[in-house]
């Protein structure tokens, strides 16, 4: 009763639904094959908080030491901005000057090749060498995120070694080790102190001998120096040589010899006219761990490094530094600032969230549909188009950030929609037109896989035009539009060939779990009939009032668009990352230890606060002022 003609089965059966049915064993091995595809790329995605974005930023540094900010703009920004200027896509030059530093800023438009834009900027910046102060330090041109902030903080102490002798410990021995971490671009220690050797000249004296500051400044660069020897060779060695010149100690800066003016023979030692000492420098930035002397390191990765990645290369160095003994006893340290924490709870809080509305999503269609094989047919497919759309993610090259699990929740939501129009047809050839579980499977594909394929490419088509604008916008949706269209793509091929194969499956099974005939069901069915009949009754009314339902939406309309006038906007939330930072500002030309003593007293009430936990109190206290 059920057979069809043999002209319209070959075409009917031509079709991919069709294919899937007839080849289960080929579909599911497929199916596995997506799977483990799936499972070897979500091990590999980078794991970060947003996507990532490559900032069209170019920063110039410049430092001059000991040269007032209003010198550095004169001498230095002036001439960097005039010759910068010059650079192709340059859409924006700012600079800010400070004592003995300037950053000179470049700002390009997006999708500008920011490395030919660096190459473009070298060039003009080595125009502006030949124009700046001889007494300048060497220019670093580098790529610049204005958003970006350390991502690994740390403070170390020691109970035993002096504060000079943990600072370099820090710079001399750790930072080199840091530096050499995949994905980092600069290692800063602050705080602590800075062993200098001072001479502090004695005017009077120098003056007796017609000596005068600069002849002392001169000798002893001309002294602190390593001079090549060249080529020592004889008969039995060759050795390349050169003279220790480099002071290591007071002795060596004190019986510096200086020549005296009016004399060619004469020559007294510096230690007749100044007093050299092995000190350290003014502190004027201080960093305190728990009330106790520490120094601050401050990582930075480099632009389009993975955050997740980059911390734990970190913290895996660290430790096995550590082990190795590399790290003194003597020297504690504590990390302060983590944000792969707070990165890794925002991504496992927004997966959570996805897989609590996926389960919520699949109690839903057991309630609607009534029956453990149309549910488990749905619940299958769901975790294959998954693992499929990481797939294409990882061989696009996304991460998994906030914005691409919202998109795969979003797109995987359709598969939903597919599989139920899907599987519904399909039943309702086996149980109204009584057909066999295969030409029921066959003949409902048939009917819907049309529709089914023109609405998914319809929402395909509606979310593609966003990969066209640019900007910064482009950059940070870029993974949302392209996880969607992966999802989207995802759930078609499930919905047309897993669901059509897996209903023809299990409707040969007779086993009946009974779950329709439950009472919590037949309740949940009666509530919709209920619903249905309440429908049908308002219908009519509403079919009579068309006008006045069309006046009401078109009210409701204008009302949206004039409260939507009315809500605030920015470019994303505000994100809370658990952290409360507490920044005091006194009154210029305050000293840095009374910045310090003003550290310490609020210090005191941050530790009151039950929530508190120990943290790196950094007040900065610049130049002198407050």
């Amino acid at each position: 009763m059920n057979a069809m003609p043999d002209s319209d089965q070959s075409p009917r059966r031509g079709s991919l639904a069709n294919l899937a049915i007839r080849r289960p064993v080929g579909t599911l091995s497929l199916a596995a094959l997506v799977v483990v595809v799936g499972m070897f790329f979500i091990e590999r995605l980078p794991v970060d908080l947003l996507p990532e974005v490559e900032f069209p930023h170019i920063r110039v540094t410049a430092n001059y030491p000991g040269v007032a900010p209003e010198v550095m703009e004169e001498q230095v920004t002036r001439v960097l901005e005039r010759n910068l200027a010059a650079t192709e896509n340059l859409v924006d030059i700012y600079s800010r000057a400070s004592e003995g530093r300037t950053n000179v800023n470049l700002v390009f438009e997006y999708g500008t090749d920011i490395d030919m834009a660096i190459q473009d900027a070298a060039r003009h910046m080595e125009l502006a060498r030949t124009q700046l102060p001889e007494g300048i330090d060497s220019l670093r041109l580098y790529k610049f995120d204005p958003s970006q902030s350390p991502i690994y903080m740390a403070g170390f102490s020691s109970p035993v070694r002096s504060e000079v002798e943990v600072s370099d410990w820090v710079e001399q021995r750790l930072a080199p080790q840091l530096l050499s971490i995949r994905g980092v671009s600069s290692v800063q220690a602050a705080g602590g102190q800075q062993r200098e050797m001072q001479v502090i000249v004695d005017q009077d004296r120098l003056r007796s001998y017609g000596l005068s500051m600069q002849v002392i400044s001169d000798v002893l660069a001309a002294e602190n120096v390593d001079i090549a020897g060249g080529w020592v060779t004889s008969d039995t060695f060759d050795v390349m040589t050169k003279t220790d010149g480099l002071f290591t100690s007071v002795d060596d800066i004190a019986n510096v010899l200086i020549d005296l003016p009016g004399s060619n023979s004469r020559r007294i030692r510096l230690s007749e006219v100044a007093d050299v000492r092995d000190g350290f420098r003014e502190q004027r930035l201080f960093a305190r761990l728990n009330g106790t002397a520490a120094v601050q390191v401050s990582v930075n990765k480099l632009p389009g490094a993975n955050t997740i990645e980059v911390v734990d290369d970190i913290e895996r160095t660290i430790a096995r530094l550590e082990r190795s003994g590399f790290i003194p006893d003597d020297i504690a340290f504590q990390p302060t600032r983590d944000p792969a924490y707070f990165i890794r709870g925002a991504v496992s809080g927004v997966a959570a969230a996805a897989l609590l509305g996926g389960t919520l999503a699949m109690l839903m269609v057991l309630m609607f549909l009534g029956s453990l094989r149309k549910s488990f047919a749905i619940g299958l497919a769901i975790p294959i188009a998954v693992m499929a759309t990481f797939a294409m993610m990882g061989v696009g090259g996304l991460t998994l950030n906030i914005i691409s699990l919202g998109g795969l929740a979003l797109g995987v939501g359709l598969l939903l929609d597919n599989s139920i129009v899907m599987l519904e047809n399909i039943y309702r050839h086996r149980e109204e037109l009584k057909k066999s579980p295969e030409d029921a499977a066959h003949d409902g594909a048939r009917e819907v896989v049309s529709a089914i394929t023109a609405g998914t490419l319809t929402n395909l088509a509606a979310v593609l035009p966003f990969l066209l604008i640019s900007g910064l916008a482009a950059m940070i949706f870029r993974d949302l539009i392209l996880t969607i269209s992966f999802a989207i793509l995802a759930t078609l091929l499930a919905a047309l060939t897993l669901v059509p194969m897996l209903a023809a499956l299990l409707a040969r099974i007779q086993w009946q779990s009974g779950l329709s005939t439950t009472r919590f069901i037949r309740g949940f069915d009666a509530l919709i009939i209920r619903l249905r009949e309440a429908y049908r009754r308002i219908l009519p009314g509403v079919l009579r009032w068309r006008w006045g339902v069309i006046g009401g939406a078109a009210g409701a309309f204008v009302i949206s668009i004039a409260l939507f006038g009315q809500l605030g906007s920015e470019f994303l939330p505000q994100m809370d990352d658990g952290n409360v930072r507490v920044r005091m500002v006194l009154p210029p030309g305050t000293p840095p230890q009374e910045n310090d003593a003003a550290r310490a007293r609020s210090s005191r009430f941050c530790v009151r606060c039950p929530m508190w936990k120990p943290c790196l109190r950094f007040p900065v206290a610049i130049y002198g002022a407050g």
